[in-house]
């Protein structure tokens, strides 16, 4: 009897840890929650919302939020259960705010947004001025950017409670955009600030100015922040540092007497080619209505602009004496003025030279008569080599009335004639031609080598450089700069870098990586002047045959990471993809899927405008060290996957794509080519797809994904 009751009491114990050990599954990894946005009461409160997480979650929350923001709880189990969170504010003496929660599982992520009214109203009020100029995208015209103030009013997007009287002042401004290079792009510093950019005003030739009058100041407010997004980038500068002997600002409140006020950048020094936010706070005399601001720039096509704001300051800054100010009045808007080469007034020659005696004279302040032929000739900018019996020259940019009428004119081999001013490249130690006026221009035909050495990649690199002409034949790799025609050439015995084809413009819309092609070209050794570091080069070259590729249709293909159609999901990634948010980690829906983007040691997301490799993750001073893209919303047995990718310079980044638990294929090593990776599994398998990198070299980038399954 006894005996009979232990062995069921034991097999009871047994059923009991059986049922215990139990593991539930839960389905895929998600996070949802009842609502995206509660308000609160200024006075304080709460809100209650309802959670479903089928996997561990936790919330996120800045600190700034976090002292007046609480959440409870904030972190739970794994559940297929509603799960209570309550989310309290303090009571709220100040203007409204709002606080953005996360409820995170790791690979997603759901945003709760929080705002709270306060007692002393909007925070717009704290903004007198506020100006992104981004109320209508700029665009390059056909002869160059057009888009003056006084002709295009897309850059007038001014908000805040100061307007009421605004004028605007303006002389040799143009609005722009630059997707890569703009204030939000791949070299801004501030980003995270709330840089806008699209739009950017340029100071372009002469002596270029903007002002912004009569910006009215709230009654018994003293203390104010002028702020600005601002980039030094003259072209082919050495040195691009920001100048204040250079780019001077001035404040006013009469419009007669300025001073100028002290600025500190948010990255704490100068910056040299990128850009970042200036800032100022002081204090005007009790009393003052309105206030002025005034940007001016004495070195021409240098400087850009954006986010202008006037707000309201907590604390007193410096105090202005304006008694003391500079005197001087600022005009209403005048002539917009040119930016891409100067005025539409044809310059005076002082007489006609050779290319020898040209360079010779480098005479920075006159324009000469030269007369030569023309090679190398790129229709985007008009430039081109020209060439007389004394030497060559190149021509690096012709003034807008010049290029609108010339550039659908001009072709290789013809004879020009131009008013020509002298500059000197010191980067390249190359003496040019800038701002140039085209007096006239016949065709002609190209005259092309006739003694011409045919030589492999390694015959090539072993000769010497000097003016034999070499004839190569292989297959276009590497990044392919669409613009110029630059390429890595390779055969069976090596690779080399081609730098520039003559006759591009014949090609330019149909090349594409993976193409034959035959050339015909120079020697050259490239030393960078930065480091000391030499590079092999193809110069002066022409394309004598191509070829289109496997997959090429002759409508040009770029640096590969084409879709498929033939698998089962497929994205290929563009600068809209980024949106409002330039950091991770965040959610996109890409191609009817939902991906979370998750970084560790930064938060930062770019564009790769320059070579081509799409969506950048981490920067160099903000540098990743693991990167993971994931989504559950890919059904089916996947059985391969196809990652076209690259890395930073000097990368070491290492990708490894699973699906579930199952690894597919091996972990590959990144080049700093956008490069298709194939990660296949042995047998098809199912569940969440997970890419993820890990590096110590600042960034990697993707260029398109392409998922096959059974």
């Amino acid at each position: 009897m006894k005996l009979r009751h232990f062995f069921a009491f034991a097999m009871a114990s047994v059923m009991a840890l059986a049922a215990c050990e139990e593991i539930v599954n839960l389905g895929m990894p998600s996070v949802t929650i009842s609502t995206s946005e509660v308000t609160l009461a200024k006075e304080g409160g709460d809100a209650t919302i309802k959670l479903v997480a089928t996997r561990d979650w936790t919330v996120k929350i800045d600190d700034e939020a976090a002292a007046w923001l609480v959440v409870d709880p904030a972190s739970g189990i794994a559940s297929s259960l509603e799960q209570e969170v309550t989310v309290t504010a303090l009571a709220n003496d100040g203007y409204d705010r709002e606080a953005s929660v996360g409820f995170t599982i790791g690979m997603q992520t759901k945003y709760l947004t929080v705002k709270q009214e306060g007692s002393q109203g909007s925070a717009e009020a704290l903004v007198m001025y506020s100006n992104d100029f981004d109320k209508t995208k700029a665009e390059k015209g056909g002869s160059g950017w057009s888009t003056y103030l006084d002709s295009f009013d897309g850059w007038m997007n001014a908000t805040g409670t100061g307007l009421e009287s605004v004028t605007y002042g303006f002389d040799r401004m143009t609005a722009r955009t630059n997707s890569g290079n703009g204030s939000a792009g791949s070299y801004s510093d501030y980003v995270e600030l709330g840089a806008s950019g699209m739009n950017y005003l340029w100071f372009g030739s002469g002596a270029p100015y903007f002002a912004v009058k009569n910006i009215a100041l709230p009654e018994g407010k003293t203390d104010f922040t002028l702020s600005f997004g601002t980039e030094r980038y003259l072209y082919q500068a050495d040195d691009n540092t920001f100048s204040w002997d250079e780019f001077k600002v001035y404040v006013s409140v009469d419009g007669n007497k300025w001073v100028k006020p002290a600025f500190e950048f948010a990255g704490g020094k100068l910056p040299n080619g990128r850009w970042d936010l200036a800032s100022t706070t002081f204090t005007v005399p009790a009393g003052t209505a309105s206030l002025s601001v005034y940007f001016a720039s004495s070195l021409a096509s240098a400087y850009a602009i954006d986010d202008v704001r006037l707000v309201l300051a907590d604390a007193a800054g410096t105090v202005l004496d304006f008694a003391n100010g500079e005197e001087f009045q600022v005009g209403d808007s005048t002539t917009g003025g040119g930016n891409t080469g100067g005025d539409d007034v044809v310059p005076e020659s002082k007489g006609k030279k050779t290319v020898a005696e040209f360079i010779e004279a480098a005479d920075k302040e006159n324009y000469y008569e030269l007369t030569g032929t023309v090679s190398g000739f790129n229709a985007t900018y008009c430039s081109f080599d020209l060439t007389d019996d004394s030497g060559k020259i190149y021509v690096y940019s012709v003034l807008d009335a010049s290029k609108a009428a010339w550039t659908s004119k001009i072709s290789n081999g013809g004879t020009i004639t131009i008013y020509a001013l002298y500059d000197y490249y010191e980067k390249n130690s190359q003496h040019e031609v800038v701002k140039a006026h085209i007096v006239n221009f016949t065709a002609g035909t190209v005259e092309r080598p006739t003694d011409i050495t045919d030589v492999t990649v390694e015959e090539f690199l072993k000769k010497e450089v000097d003016d034999t002409w070499y004839r190569l034949s292989g297959t276009v790799s590497g990044t392919l700069n669409t613009t110029y025609g630059n390429f890595d050439l390779t055969d069976e015995t090596g690779s080399v870098y081609v730098y520039g084809i003559d006759n591009w413009s014949s090609y330019s819309a149909k090349f594409a990586v993976g193409d034959k092609v035959t050339i015909v070209g120079h020697r050259y050794i490239y030393t960078n002047p930065n480091d000391g570091s030499v590079k092999d080069e193809v110069m002066d070259a022409y394309i004598e045959s191509w070829t289109a590729g496997e997959g090429n249709t002759g409508s040009g293909g770029g640096n590969g990471g084409e879709l498929d159609p033939d698998a089962a999901w497929s994205y290929l990634f563009a600068k809209s993809d980024l949106g409002d948010s330039y950091s991770a980690p965040v959610t996109k829906t890409l191609n009817g899927a939902e991906w979370s983007f998750a970084m560790t040691g930064s938060t930062y997301l770019g564009w790769d405008s320059n070579n081509g490799r799409g969506l950048q993750m981490g920067k160099s001073k903000e540098p990743a060290s693991e990167v993971t893209l994931s989504t559950s919303g890919i059904s089916g047995n996947i059985k391969k996957i196809v990652v076209n990718t690259a890395g930073a310079s000097g990368t070491d980044a290492e990708l490894v794509v699973k699906v579930g638990e199952t690894a597919l294929g091996s972990p590959v090593k990144t080049t700093t080519t956008a490069t298709d990776y194939t990660f296949e599994a042995e047998t098809a398998v199912s569940g969440a797809v997970e890419l993820k990198w890990t590096l110590t070299t600042a960034a990697v980038y993707i260029k398109s994904i392409s998922v096959y399954t059974e």
